[in-house]
Parts: C-alpha cells; structure tokens; sequence
C-alpha cells in the first residue's frame, strides 16, 4: 500500500515524531491510570509497546478525534501536545488498538489472526462486538466514569457512563464482576484465548461462542437501527414510516433478548455454586448479600426483574432443606 496515498487520504499531515522522553511519558502516565484502578493489571507489556511505537504530532482534521491509530500506517497521530499530555479517553482507546495490532503479529502481514478478543478467519470477522466493548469498558473504568441509571433499547439498568455502549458495557461489567480483569486484560493486551478459557470454565464449553455471537448480534442491530432512525428523518411517507418503525422494534426486540439471554446464563452458572454452598442460616445470610451485589448489574426488560423471580424460587427451596 502506498502509505502517503494513505495519509492524504485522511488528510494528515505528520509534523515530528515524538521523542523518546514523550512516548515513555505517554506510557508512564498510561499505566500509572489502569494500576491505579485495576490492581492486577501488569502494565510491562503494554510499557514496552507505547515506547517503542510510532507516534507522531500532526495536523488533523476538525472531522477526526485528537488522537488517531492508524492501522495501514501502524502508527499514531496527535493533534497538539495538549493532547499528547492530556491521556485521555481516546488516547487509551487508540493505545490499546495498536498494541492489539502489534502484539504477536508480523505487521507484515496487513491481517493478523487476532485482536484482543477479535479473530479474522479468512474474510469473517469474529468477536469485534465483544473486543470494542470490553475495551471501553476499561477505559470508562480507568477514568473513573460514575453509574447511571439508563433506559436503551427498552433495557433499563445501571451502567457505567460511556457515549458508545452503555447497554452492551452493563452487561459486561457483570463478566468481570465474576471472572475479575485479569485473564480479560491478557488477552486484550496480548492476544491470547486466556479470557476466552476462563468463561468457558465457569460457563461451559460452548458458552464461549455463544457469548461472543449474541454480542456481535446486538451490535448489529443497533447499527440496524440507527441506519432505520436516519431513513425515518428522511421519509415523510406514512406508510414507509410505519414499515421501518416495524423493523426498529424487530432489532430493539432482538437486543432484549440477547441481552437476556446472556444475563441469564452468567446468573444462573454463578449462583448455581453459590446456592451448593449454602448448609446453615448464616450461609444464606452471606448469600443475600452477594445477591444484594449482584442485583446492582441486573438489566430490566420492560421492568420484569427476572434476575429477582430466579432468586426467590432458588431461596425457597434452600429454606425448605434447612428447615
């Protein structure tokens, strides 16, 4: 590819490459935000990439972010040194782009086999969905960003503030609020299946592909839907109105229940152990409060609490054994 038909294509303009004291800045500062909120995080891999990275300031279009990882180029590009100083959320994002695009790959190759959690078979890409979301579910983590209450897609839950993926974030942060950051950190950061092994330990064998499947579905149908909102504007024939408010709720049902889906599965396989343990009235009282906690993540459809209904059934029957 010819990599300066590739920057007048984004209209880039490179000024200076960064200096070496700038890009160990970068990373010190990087790491220094992650380990101060994830403390098992082991930033030396990701220490070793940013400083031997091409990172370059540029001038960049009003159109694109500050900061921009661009694949063909393999290389960074910053607007101003404001925001080279200033690690911020797009910053991180981008970083860890391209450390997945340099991690165990030939950059020879224009197409590496893996990326975090997505893999490229021959032209199907798979586990995009899930690598974009767990990606910026750390990075909200990292910058601290609060909880709110949130209504998407007639899924109402407690999310962690993010302008990309509220809904698809709540539903992950109940993952890690069982398998912790470690093994999903490894394999953002260094392209290993260590993420991928630890659900299925705790899921099941296949539990994996569904996993990544729903989530690449749901990020599907709400593109779907957004391209239908757009169309929507733009029409002003009723009856085309009425037939692409049909489709909207076809993809918004769809997310629902996906969502469900999996909130099901990572519910039941955690507290199908937990209920095992339980052998006298101070269990079930430990018990309730790991419930108490876990309720927090639960996602609503149509405000049915199906998390509280499964509970309440399983709590009955541990009543009637200690009884």
């Amino acid at each position: 590819m010819d990599t300066n038909r590739e920057l007048k294509r984004y209209d880039i303009k490179p000024i200076r490459e960064l200096t070496q004291d700038e890009k160990e800045y970068i990373a010190t500062e990087t790491i220094k935000k992650i380990e101060s909120m994830i403390v098992e995080f082991d930033g030396n891999n990701m220490y070793e990439h940013i400083i031997n990275s091409k990172m370059f300031l540029a001038k960049i279009p009003d159109k694109y972010t500050d900061v921009n990882y661009i694949i063909s180029m393999n290389a960074i590009y910053i607007k101003n040194e404001m925001a080279m100083r200033n690690i911020d959320e797009i910053m991180l994002h981008e970083i860890f782009h391209y450390i997945q695009c340099n991690e165990k790959n030939s950059f020879e190759e224009r197409m590496p086999e893996q990326m975090g959690l997505c893999k490229f078979d021959y032209y199907k890409i798979k586990g995009l969905a899930i690598n974009e979301v767990a990606i910026q579910l750390i990075i909200s983590i990292v910058f601290q960003n609060r909880k709110e209450n949130t209504n998407y897609f007639g899924i109402s839950v407690k999310a962690i503030y993010n302008k990309s993926f509220p809904i698809l974030c709540a539903l992950f942060q109940q993952i890690t609020y069982i398998l912790g950051y470690n093994d999903l950190l490894k394999s953002i950061l260094e392209n290993t299946d260590d993420f991928e092994e630890a659900f299925e330990e705790f899921a099941g064998e296949k539990s994996y592909i569904f996993l990544r499947n729903s989530f690449d579905k749901m990020m599907q149908a709400r593109d779907f839907i957004a391209q239908e909102r757009m169309i929507l504007k733009k029409s002003p024939n009723h009856k085309k109105k009425r037939l692409i408010e049909k489709k909207i709720e076809i993809y918004t049902k769809e997310i629902q229940n996906h969502f469900l889906a999996v909130q099901r599965l990572c519910y039941k396989e955690y507290f199908k152990k937990l209920f095992k343990k339980v052998k006298n009235e101070e269990d079930l009282t430990k018990l309730q409060e790991e419930i108490d906690k876990y309720h927090e993540h639960i996602g609503k459809v149509n405000n049915i609490d199906e998390f509280y209904i499964y509970i309440q059934k399983q709590i009955k029957k541990i009543n009637r054994k200690l009884k």
